[in-house]
């Protein structure tokens, strides 16, 4: 994240504002010397009286605020990924299909430590991955605009995210450059897909895990004895396939 860019939420809503400028919002008009320099869980306010708190952004806060180009992938995969992909503080990540950077972003900013390198063909999209990684503050990714066709240069991963339609084809051009043990993970839509890899899976990898998450809000409006299942809610967005390498 910019360091001008300052978080702000109350009972009900969540802004972000630039710290360095007036800001004329919806609640009211921030003064850049009513703001700077307050730390997290400050009060401030706007010029009409509207309170607010300063808050240091989680991912879910950020992810909010990010520029979209194609369909992101949900937190609810994403958190799949992050724990069977088995991500420590130091992995070596490898992300093909940036797309808007969601799941780079996301990986990245578990840990400073972490280092993710983050392939995507189309160049319009690299650059919005870009930008929503400067939204994140993150010095820890390395964006390349190239194909994984072709093989990529950097070797000894610890796990990988591919999210491309034919990941078939990209997993024995790049199998080389993991290490005996790591996860990789591919993001499907359609279950043609995930037979098409597997049927093509390289003998030195095996599946661990086939999964599809669907996540159901509740509604918890107690002061109305409301407190059920939403009407609708994140159902498929795609097929996560885990597999491991076992052998060089």
């Amino acid at each position: 994240m910019k360091k001008d860019r300052i978080f702000l939420i109350n009972e009900s809503n969540s802004i972000v504002i630039d710290g360095d400028k007036e800001s004329n919002t919806q609640f009211g008009i921030f003064k850049p010397s009513k703001i700077k320099g307050k730390k997290s869980g400050s009060k401030v306010k706007t010029h009409n009286g509207n309170a607010f708190y300063v808050i240091e952004p989680g991912t879910p806060d950020l992810i909010k605020k990010i520029i979209r180009l194609p369909q992101i992938v949900t937190l609810k995969d994403v958190g799949s990924m992050s724990m069977y992909l088995g991500v420590k503080n130091d992995s070596k990540i490898f992300d093909a299909g940036t797309g808007s950077g969601v799941v780079a972003c996301s990986l990245a900013n578990l840990s400073k430590d972490i280092k993710v390198f983050s392939y995507e063909i189309r160049k319009e999209f690299m650059k919005v991955a870009k930008k929503n990684a400067e939204l994140f503050n993150l010095e820890n990714i390395k964006f390349s605009n190239l194909d994984v066709k072709n093989g990529i240069k950097e070797k000894n991963f610890d796990c990988g995210v591919l999210d491309l339609p034919d990941p078939w084809e990209v997993l024995p051009v790049i199998a080389k450059n993991f290490k005996v043990g790591a996860r990789i993970v591919t993001y499907s839509p359609s279950i043609i897909q995930i037979e098409k890899t597997l049927r093509s899976l390289p003998k030195n990898m095996k599946v661990e895990r086939l999964i599809q998450n669907n996540e159901i809000n509740w509604k918890t409006e107690i002061e109305r004895d409301i407190l059920r299942p939403e009407s609708n809610g994140i159902l498929h967005t795609a097929f996560l396939l885990f597999i491991r390498k076992v052998a060089p």
